[in-house]
C-alpha cells in the first residue's frame, strides 16, 4: 500500500545508539521515511541516501529535504513542516535552486504533505502524533533521537540538505542491478559507506533473509570493513510494537557466502524473538562464532 510506511512506527530508536555511535560517519543508506533522517542525524553521516520501493516514501524524503533546506532554524523548520500554508512554501521556494525549488513550489507537494503527514490519522501508532511531541525523559517516544526538538540533530540534517547531500531514489533491494547502480553512484562521489539500514526486511514474506543475503554481498564489495549493516526485528513476537536492533560489520560479512549470512540473520532474529526486552546487538558473538 503506497504511503503506509511513511509514519514512523519504531518509537525508540535510541535503543540502537550503541550501534549507531560506532558508525564511521560515512553515507547513511536507508529505507523508510523518518528512520533514514533520524539515522543520518544520530551518526553525523556525511550524506544521506534514502532508498525505497515505495514512491510515496521517496516523495516524503524529497519534500522533507526541501523543507530542511528552506528553513532558517529548527523552529522555522517546525513551522514549515507543521503549519505553514501553501503560499509560504511557494515564497520560500524562491530562495532555493534545482529540485528543491521545484518541489517546494509545486502545489501537489503541499497537498501531499497535508494529507500524508499533517492530517494522517489512520496509520499505526497514532501516525505522527508521538513524533510531533517533544520527548522529555527516557522512555518517551523518540527520546534522544527526534530532530524536530533537538538543535544538534536538526542542524546536521539542515546542513546536509543545504549542501545537497541528501538524495532519494525509488529502489527495489530485490533488484541486483539497481543496488549495484546505487553503489556505483556513491563510489563515484568518493563517499565511504557508513550504515546500510534496511529496517525489518529480513522479516519480509517476499524473500526475507535470502534477499538480504544477496544485496548484502553487493554492498559489501563496495563498502569499507567498518561499514555496518543494520536491521530491526520485533521483540518477543510483538510485531510492529517493540523492536530490537542488530548489525553486522562488513569485516565479518565480507568473508562469507550468502547462505552463511542468511543463517546469521535466522539465528539473530530467533534470539530476539525469544525475549521480551529490546536489545542492540553488534557483531553478536552468539551468531558470528557459530
Amino acid at each position: 500500500t503506497p504511503g503506509i510506511y511513511i509514519p514512523p512506527n519504531e518509537q525508540h530508536p535510541d535503543i540502537a545508539l550503541p550501534i549507531l555511535l560506532k558508525s564511521n560517519h560515512g553515507v547513511y543508506i536507508s529505507v523508510g521515511s523518518e528512520r533514514s533522517f533520524i539515522g543520518a542525524a544520530l551518526t553525523r553521516a556525511v550524506a544521506l541516501y534514502v532508498i525505497d520501493y515505495d514512491a510515496d516514501t521517496i516523495r516524503f524524503a524529497n519534500i522533507n529535504r526541501a523543507l530542511l533546506a528552506a528553513s532558517a532554524s529548527r523552529e522555522d523548520y517546525l513551522y514549515l513542516r507543521l503549519s505553514a500554508p501553501a503560499d509560504i512554501w511557494l515564497m520560500r521556494s524562491r530562495q532555493l535552486t534545482g529540485d528543491d525549488k521545484a518541489i517546494l513550489a509545486n502545489p501537489g507537494s503541499w497537498a501531499f504533505w497535508l494529507h500524508a503527514i499533517r492530517n494522517n490519522l489512520s496509520a499505526w501508532n497514532d501516525a505522527f502524533l508521538h513524533f510531533n511531541t517533544k520527548p522529555t525523559k527516557p522512555g518517551d517516544p523518540f527520546y534522544a533521537a527526534n530532530y524536530l526538538f533537538d538543535d544538534a540533530l536538526y542542524s546536521h540534517l539542515s546542513h546536509l540538505a543545504k549542501t545537497s547531500r541528501i538524495r532519494a531514489r525509488v529502489l527495489d533491494l530485490r533488484n541486483a542491478n539497481e543496488v549495484r547502480a546505487l553503489c556505483t553512484d556513491i563510489k563515484s562521489n568518493a563517499l565511504k559507506f557508513g550504515v546500510i539500514d534496511t529496517s525489518d526486511l529480513p522479516n519480509s514474506p517476499s524473500g526475507g533473509r535470502s534477499v538480504v543475503a544477496d544485496y548484502i554481498q553487493i554492498f559489501s564489495s563496495f563498502a569499507q570493513p567498518n561499514t555496518l549493516f543494520l536491521n530491526t526485528a520485533p521483540v518477543g513476537g510483538s510485531h510492529r510494537v517493540n523492536w530490537s536492533y542488530f548489525a553486522f560489520s562488513n569485516k565479518n560479512i565480507r568473508a562469507h557466502e550468502p547462505r552463511v549470512i542468511q543463517h546469521w540473520y535466522e539465528i539473530e532474529m530467533k534470539k530476539i524473538n525469544a525475549t521480551d526486552q529490546p536489545h542492540a546487538f553488534l557483531d553478536d558473538p552468539d551468531v558470528i562464532n557459530r
